[in-house]
């Protein structure tokens, strides 16, 4: 029976039993997290999927899953958010993702690998060496930004490194930050979702694998944005570094 299991989810999903439950329990435990802190399900999912998959099918794996996610939150966030700096991010990181996905296509899967290792790793120094500084609305810093969260959006379905540094690194309330990543990351992942499909990188096996987990996607969101503001702000802070970690130590796992 598991042979015939093994046969059909390889014919369908391109992946055998064991993969497909580790993707499952990958996609639940990302979600989780997502729906407590607003971001992380990409920056956990990607890296960990791809040490059972091929990176791209991690990569746009995600992007469809929060596609598929984003609305759960979008009207609750509406009224909290800071909407000038969260529509002109979203609105440069939709420019740049097109970007991010060409390179995606193009750049070898050992060098993805390395630069997806120097994303993780920077990430969590440059939020544990810090100190928190008072938030900078300046042109540049928007304009930095938004830049390299379109690009890493459509690289590594990862926008999130820059858009979290810059709302929690610098004291913004946590029900903003989350309330602004969520807005955000619905934008990026429908214009990364667009241009995937123009490209044609999006195939039967890879829409047939999303809509399998989906519900364990929804179902993980769920229950984590049920215990979202029952953690204490250093505690919702320190969630940030250690997932920013767990990133750049599987990150030098699949790398070595």
């Amino acid at each position: 029976m598991i042979e015939t299991l093994n046969i059909w989810l390889n014919a369908h999903i391109g992946l055998e039993l064991l993969p497909f439950l580790s993707v499952c329990l990958i996609v639940a435990s990302a979600a989780f997290v997502r729906g407590l802190t607003g971001f992380g399900y990409a920056i956990l999912s990607v890296p960990l999927i791809s040490l059972v998959s091929e990176p791209a099918v991690a990569v746009l794996m995600a992007i469809l899953m929060q596609l598929i996610i984003g609305p759960f939150g979008v009207k609750q966030s509406r009224g909290v958010i800071d909407r000038p700096m969260v529509t002109k991010i979203a609105a440069l990181a939709c420019l740049t993702t097109p970007v991010g996905l060409w390179l995606l296509d193009i750049v070898a899967v050992d060098i993805a690998r390395v630069i997806l290792t120097a994303i993780a790793i920077g990430s969590f120094f440059a939020i544990m060496m810090k100190r928190p500084q008072a938030l900078n609305v300046s042109r540049l810093n928007v304009l930095m930004v938004g830049t390299i969260a379109g690009l890493l959006n459509g690289f590594a379905a990862m926008p999130g490194p820059p858009i979290v540094l810059h709302f929690v690194r610098k004291q913004v309330a946590p029900a903003v930050s989350r309330a602004s990543m969520i807005m955000i990351f619905f934008a990026t992942a429908a214009m990364a979702t667009a241009v995937a499909f123009w490209r044609g990188m999006v195939d039967k096996e890879l829409m047939v694998l999303t809509a399998m987990t989906c519900p364990l996607m929804i179902g993980g969101n769920h229950l984590g944005a049920k215990y979202f503001g029952a953690v204490s702000e250093p505690v919702w802070r320190a969630i940030v570094a250690a997932l920013l970690a767990v990133s750049a130590i599987v990150a030098l796992i699949k790398l070595f």
